[in-house]
């Protein structure tokens, strides 16, 4: 089997062929156990796909959090990073919670991460109005006036 999807796919079916026969659970704790660790399994090879592609360079990343004229932008850096840190304290909760429930996710943080991509999306409008501004301030040539062409018939 050279197919990765293939190899991917057969793997989801053995580990849900496991579970559904030989975990002494019931049916429907069976079918979320079978489920969950097939999403498991498609998250974690979807991301080992899009980290070999970002290493062969078929993924580029050179404007993640530069903009277009180069530099960098710290508004992409804040966005970043802190989507990142509230992901991984999130992950951490989750792991760390050994009730069957979601845990609640405190207003503050929705609020911080809120006003951190409310910061982006003012420095990307502050860039396409100003970079509007610069192209009406600065015309290109005018066209040059062409002769009229002849008619087709004769």
């Amino acid at each position: 089997m050279k197919d990765p999807a293939a190899l991917v796919s057969l793997l989801v079916a053995v580990v849900a062929a496991a579970i559904i026969f030989f975990l002494p659970f019931g049916h429907r704790e069976k079918l979320e156990l079978a489920a969950g660790y097939a999403l498991l399994i498609l998250i974690f090879f979807y991301g080992m796909v899009v980290l070999s592609k970002m290493m062969t360079g078929a993924i580029d990343l050179k404007l993640l959090l530069g903009e277009s004229g180069g530099g960098a932008s710290m508004s992409r850096f804040q966005l970043l990073i802190f989507t990142f840190v509230i992901g991984l304290s999130f992950f951490f909760v989750v792991t760390s919670n050994t009730e069957a429930k979601f845990p609640d996710i405190p207003q503050s943080v929705l609020a911080l991460l809120g006003i951190s991509a409310t910061t982006y999306g003012v420095s990307k409008g502050i860039q396409a109005s100003s970079g509007l501004h610069s192209k009406e301030a600065a015309p290109g040539p005018a066209p040059t006036p062409q002769p009229p062409k002849a008619p087709l018939n004769p």
